[in-house]
């Protein structure tokens, strides 16, 4: 009996340890709010803000990145698909050590119904799935210290995708062909994650 009782326990242990330190993204990017968040925006405008996405095995969906912003404090970005709003992440600016650094914190939010339409019969339709604190924990975080890397070395900041090959995206205004590996990226959440690339 006690066995049959250890997976469930285990299972719920991890889905609250995940819940827990998965409720946002959080990174300390060394420099001013300022210049993080251009450094944020310089990524986000880097990507095609409409066009089409193709999930490998899927059905090619008319997409639109959408930003609320407030200069050094706050980004609010929605992916829509097809009109219908499939992920979101709220990015907060918190200035630390006297504005010396700044305190990155991200919360992902993908909303499962519009998510599911967008990946059915995709190789990655169970990401539609997945619950925000996952999202946070393995998507968002990694994005955000790699932008807070590139912020930092004073390089051209922009979302370079960990999986390519998850997502092509097409710009509404460029040639139909397939984005090359290491342009750009959806998270949604962002990011679809998702991500505007995986």
């Amino acid at each position: 009996m006690r066995k049959l009782l250890i997976g469930p326990v285990l299972t719920g242990v991890g889905c609250l340890a995940g819940s827990y330190y998965g409720a946002d993204a959080r990174h300390v990017v060394h420099k001013g709010p300022n210049r993080t968040y251009e450094g944020l925006t310089q990524a986000l405008d880097g990507m095609p803000q409409s066009g089409t996405t193709s999930f490998e095995g899927g059905k090619p969906l008319p997409y639109e990145i959408k930003a609320d912003r407030t200069y050094g404090k706050r980004l609010f970005i929605r992916v829509m698909f097809e009109g219908r709003e499939g992920a979101n992440a709220d990015i907060v600016l918190t200035p630390q050590n006297g504005g010396e650094e700044t305190l990155v914190t991200a919360k992902a939010h993908g909303d499962r119904e519009v998510l599911r339409t967008a990946l059915a019969g995709s190789s990655r339709a169970r990401l539609a799935y997945a619950p925000d604190w996952m999202l946070n924990l393995l998507s968002v975080r990694p994005l955000l210290q790699r932008l807070g890397a590139q912020i930092e070395d004073g390089e051209p900041v922009r979302v370079v995708p960990m999986r390519a090959e998850m997502m092509m995206m097409k710009s509404a205004d460029a040639p139909q062909t397939p984005v090359e590996p290491g342009d750009i990226q959806v998270h949604a959440t962002v990011t679809v994650t998702a991500e505007v690339g995986p």
